[in-house]
């Protein structure tokens, strides 16, 4: 008995040693939580456009297109809970900071972060935010199960990129040369998992998102920073699949607080019929380096070129 606890002991020494060895390494590989962070940090005393927001803006806004001194540190899978933390934690770090761009997709009001325990992990991990006491989001091994495995082999056996951003944070893991042959049959899909739930917990996000939203506002304009709520545009299959209810509970909901604060404004081109096939890289991303270019191109004209303390931006429907 005595020698079989001698090796149960010796064998469990071996497994939290591996495992050690395993966290270790995983925190060395390149991400984009880690290096928007940095992004931020590294320019705190240059930036003057902040572009925020989960993957429809991570791919689909390119500060090289847009005025000097812009980046993104917008991330996939990011939403309204942490988009908040982030500009809280390092808006007063930005003594320059005159615009934000606040991405927001189709899905985005019905989306709390903390239903995403990978997302609360890395946030944990790598950017140290905390929205969750459990110990075990320390742990990447054991809050990201097998993804840490693939991410783990994906960069130290096939070698391969875990990290795509440029050095303004645009994400061109979103490129099309990126694109899945498949990307338009996929559409059906990904309408389904973003239409909102009609569950009393979905409607409860939706409160707790638009009180978010009012709540960066007014920080906003407590710092004199314009807010501009930006909804990129998404395939014309995508929005022909979309529930008309949930679109326009959408933009009554963001119609409202652009109404309400006298730095925010509203753009919308979520049905714009100027862009085509080969401006996505899937049906509600654009192409980082196709369609990124376009949109950024428009959004920069509509923004810097046309807009004014006086004027609401039109809502391109």
């Amino acid at each position: 008995m005595k020698k079989f606890l001698t090796y149960i002991c010796l064998f469990s020494s071996l497994l939290l040693v591996l495992g050690i060895g395993f966290e270790v390494m995983l925190r060395r590989i390149p991400n984009s939580y880690k290096f928007k962070q940095e992004i931020i940090e590294k320019n705190s005393d240059k930036v003057k456009n902040l572009i925020i927001g989960s993957s429809v803006t991570n791919c689909s806004i390119n500060p090289a297109y847009l005025a000097d001194s812009t980046y993104n540190i917008s991330l996939s899978g990011q939403w309204l809970r942490y988009n908040r933390i982030l500009l809280e934690r390092y808006i007063g770090q930005l003594p320059h900071l005159q615009n934000v761009i606040w991405g927001i997709s189709y899905q985005t009001l019905w989306i709390d972060d903390c239903q995403d325990k990978i997302s609360i992990a890395n946030h944990k991990i790598y950017m140290g935010i905390e929205t969750d006491k459990d110990p075990l989001y320390n742990i990447e091994l054991i809050a990201t199960g097998s993804i840490s495995f693939r991410k783990w082999s994906k960069y130290y056996l096939l070698h391969k990129k875990t990290m795509a951003c440029d050095s303004l944070g645009l994400d061109h893991g979103f490129d099309s040369t990126e694109r899945s042959h498949a990307w338009l049959q996929d559409i059906p899909r990904l309408i389904k998992g973003h239409s909102a739930s009609q569950e009393p917990a979905a409607e409860q996000t939706f409160r707790d998102n638009i009180r978010r939203l009012n709540d960066v506002a007014g920080l906003c304009r407590s710092k004199g920073i314009n807010l501009y709520l930006v909804i990129p545009p998404v395939h014309k299959l995508y929005y022909e699949l979309t529930y008309p209810a949930q679109v326009a509970q959408m933009h009554t909901a963001l119609e409202e607080i652009a109404a309400k604060w006298d730095n925010v404004r509203l753009y919308s081109y979520f049905n714009d019929n100027r862009f085509g096939d080969d401006d996505f890289h899937s049906g509600n991303h654009l192409s980082a380096d196709i369609g990124a270019i376009k949109f950024t191109q428009i959004l920069q004209h509509d923004i810097w070129n046309n807009d004014s303390v006086q004027t609401k931006s039109p809502v391109h429907l």
